[in-house]
């Protein structure tokens, strides 16, 4: 059979999670199965970088999102795909009027990357919005099952018309990378005789930070470095401060290669307040860290069995967090035991199974679209 053509479209090349999972997941695609084009609302961004050689790329050129509409129905309409796959809210509604502006027969995937009742910015308009798009779709992809029983509840979905895929992870990379990032220097801010934790996101609220800061008052000695940048930067720092921590907070911003950072760590924690699933924590474990988390909605629980592969922590609970952290900290075997049950649990996101996964799950949908079309 020959293989599928499919346009996956990004709002743009921000260096969020969603841009680095889509970029991974279209570098992984099988091309037995999937003729791959990616669009973009604009091609401005840290993940320019990640974009692999020989994808095909348009830019649409649109200087903020609800612009990038037309040009996306003008390609939809000029190009024919099979089938339309989008990511994050805002970016699937744009998905969904441009395929209806451009009378395809397309079909069309909507991928959910958070939980959104947790979301606290969401307004009315935008979750009508959503509502109307995701029931319009021919398939809504959610990455863990929490965010995919959510959205069946709260958007009406038919359940049949929804599944849980999983972030597509380069977990042998990942692990090449390490290695040979062991054998260098540690980053700035990594000193010998005192423990090193490493957190990764953006500088946003939904991250849990500050949280995280907090559990770092009640670990002395310990050192933390967060990765990433975002409008909640001030705020840490002056918490830090007023913690008395600041001395044990490093915060460089976003950073291209984590895996100087993940090298010479002897923690990962993730302390968001909600997620969609939880990437980091998988590059984390694939790193061979020992994880800490938060049970929140929704992704972690998904990958960590709390005790065995990582532990799990109640979200906004600095104490617990603390505590937590203390016991991996102080506990060599345990924290052995645990990084290397995280290592073989990392190989169920292997990127060529996920994108395998997703490859069947397109053909799927547009063999479905076509059924009742040529009906």
């Amino acid at each position: 059979m020959s293989p599928i053509s499919a346009l996956f479209f990004l709002p743009d090349l921000g260096g969020g999670g969603a841009q680095r999972t889509m970029l991974n997941l279209a570098a992984a695609m099988p091309r037995d199965l999937v003729d791959l084009t990616l669009a973009v609302g604009t091609a401005k961004g840290e993940a320019m970088e990640w974009i692999a050689p020989g994808l095909k790329f348009h830019d649409l050129g649109a200087s903020r999102l609800i612009k990038a509409a037309v040009p996306l129905a003008r390609l939809i309409h000029s190009s024919r795909p099979d089938v339309v796959l989008s990511t994050m809210m805002d970016a699937n509604v744009i998905a969904s009027v441009s395929r209806a502006m451009a009378r395809s027969d397309a079909a069309l995937v909507l991928r959910e990357t958070n939980s959104q009742s947790a979301r606290p910015e969401l307004g009315r308009l935008r979750k009508s919005l959503a509502r109307i798009a995701y029931r319009r779709a021919d398939c809504v992809v959610a990455l863990s099952e929490g965010v995919r029983r959510e959205l069946i509840a709260d958007l009406a979905l038919d359940e049949s018309k929804t599944i849980t895929i999983p972030n597509p992870v380069f977990v042998d990379a990942i692990q090449r990378k390490i290695e040979s990032a062991r054998a260098k220097a540690a980053p700035e801010g990594f000193g010998a005789g005192y423990p090193h934790i490493v957190a990764v996101g953006r500088l946003h609220g939904q991250k849990g930070f500050d949280v995280l800061l907090r559990g770092l008052e009640q670990v002395p000695g310990a050192h933390v470095t967060i990765l990433g940048e975002g409008a909640e930067r001030g705020a840490l720092e002056r918490l830090a401060e007023q913690l008395g921590v600041a001395s044990r907070v490093h915060l460089p911003g976003f950073v291209k290669d984590t895996a100087p950072y993940l090298a010479h760590a002897d923690l990962f924690v993730l302390s968001s307040r909600w997620e969609g699933f939880g990437h980091v924590i998988v590059e984390a474990m694939a790193a061979g860290l020992p994880v800490v988390a938060t049970d929140c909605p929704y992704g972690p629980a998904d990958i960590i069995q709390d005790g065995e592969t990582g532990r799990l922590v109640k979200p906004e609970d600095a104490a617990d967090l603390a505590r937590t952290i203390g016991e991996v900290l102080s506990d060599d075997a345990l924290s052995r035991r645990l990084a290397a049950a995280g290592v073989t649990a990392a190989r169920r996101y292997e990127s060529d199974r996920v994108a395998r996964e997703y490859a069947t799950m397109l053909k799927q949908v547009a063999s479905a679209r076509n059924r009742v079309q040529t009906r």
